[in-house]
């Protein structure tokens, strides 16, 4: 089963450290709940903070999760 979850997360980069929100696809692969959901499909969900961080790398920290974007044009994107 997936779904569409929202929480709070942090953009790390360029001399800043940003709260903002993160959409992400929340997989459950098994009915038991001892198994941990799977989540995929970062997204920063853009705001007035996200707006103003310049062109760059950036390192998203959410939900137990480090992930490394990249800010370009105005847009976050992944990177390796």
């Amino acid at each position: 089963m997936q779904e569409t979850v929202i929480f709070s997360g942090t953009v790390i980069g360029a001399g800043q450290r940003v709260e903002f929100k993160v959409r992400a696809t929340k997989t459950l692969l098994d009915e038991d709940p001892s198994v941990r959901p799977a989540f995929s499909g970062y997204a920063v969900m853009e705001s007035d903070a996200t707006d103003k961080l310049p062109d760059g790398n950036y390192d998203l920290q959410a939900n137990g999760e480090r992930i490394r974007f990249r800010r370009s044009d105005g847009r976050f994107l992944s990177r390796p």
